[in-house]
């Protein structure tokens, strides 16, 4: 069943909410986002490109009439707040009912709407083996482009670890990470110490569907590998399933072990939980969100 994005009155509900960054970031953009600070006067910083959606009352006209192009005025008090939404398009996210990968698709969309509703810059980056230029999108117009963007990513990718080692590295301003994966990597707990390092604020949204978190399995099976392909014949018996209880809570300790050293929060969401829940039940209470 194709992904059907997010319901209009679930938005609608959201429209109170905004990114609440706990550290200063240098390197954002100076944009719309008003500085907690006070008694500071509001004075001129830079230009920068126009992007559709941007507050017109920051325009330019003297250069837009001798250029012939856009460009914003932006102040030493605002600031724009750099929100990378990192979405897992390994294979393996496409497993369960809803699938992994449509349950991160509905949580990007949301947090997305809550950054470009506030005047931040959104930067929606595929965690895929085949690296993609990631472009920031700004004003609630761009929405609609962020959805286009998720309806065409599909989970066919694979080397997660890699993937986020690859962001860790390009050359993006330090922001708040929004991280909507599975984890399902061995290598991935290595991988997030890679994002504490550039100075990121790391959300992780560890998804995860009731059948791999409580497996109620019997029988002969043959188990197929969603990213190589290779096969393994078990039987699940009582101790199989055991064992893997235990890798797999092994597995989410070394995930979550790895969030704390880089100051992350950590998040697990079932893929059958609503995204509207996950803010505020989750989110909202651990002040990644504000009203």
């Amino acid at each position: 069943m194709p992904w059907d994005g997010v319901s209009v009155e679930v938005l609608g509900r959201l429209e109170r909410y905004r990114f609440q960054p706990k550290k200063t970031h240098a390197a954002a953009i100076r944009g719309e986002r008003l500085s907690p600070r006070k008694g500071i006067s509001i004075e001129f910083a830079d230009y920068r490109h126009y992007t559709p959606g941007d507050d017109l009352r920051h325009l330019d006209w003297n250069i837009l009439a001798r250029l012939d192009r856009a460009y914003l005025r932006t102040y030493q008090d605002e600031q724009e707040l750099p929100v990378h939404l990192l979405v897992d398009c390994s294979a393996s996210m496409a497993f369960g009912e809803p699938t992994k990968f449509d349950a991160a698709r509905s949580l990007a969309a949301c947090l997305g709407y809550i950054g470009l509703i506030a005047g931040d810059a959104v930067y929606p980056t595929a965690l895929h083996h085949q690296p993609a230029e990631t472009r920031p999108l700004r004003g609630r117009v761009a929405y609609t482009r962020l959805l286009e963007w998720l309806r065409t990513r599909q989970p066919d990718g694979k080397h997660l670890a890699a993937a986020v080692q690859r962001f860790a590295h390009a050359n993006l301003p330090s922001g708040l990470v929004l991280l909507l994966t599975d984890g399902l990597d061995e290598a991935f707990p290595d991988a997030l110490r890679a994002l504490g390092s550039r100075r990121h604020e790391v959300v992780l949204l560890h998804i995860l569907s009731e059948v791999e978190l409580d497996p109620d399995l019997e029988g002969d099976l043959k188990l197929i590998d969603a990213e190589t392909g290779d096969a393994i014949d078990i039987t699940a018996t009582s101790g199989v399933l055991q064992e893997y209880q235990r890798r797999l809570k092994a597995h989410i300790e070394a995930i979550q072990t790895a969030c704390r050293r880089i100051g992350g929060i950590y998040i697990q969401v079932r893929n059958d939980r609503a995204p509207q829940d996950v803010i505020v039940r989750e989110l909202y209470a651990q002040g990644v969100l504000s009203v």
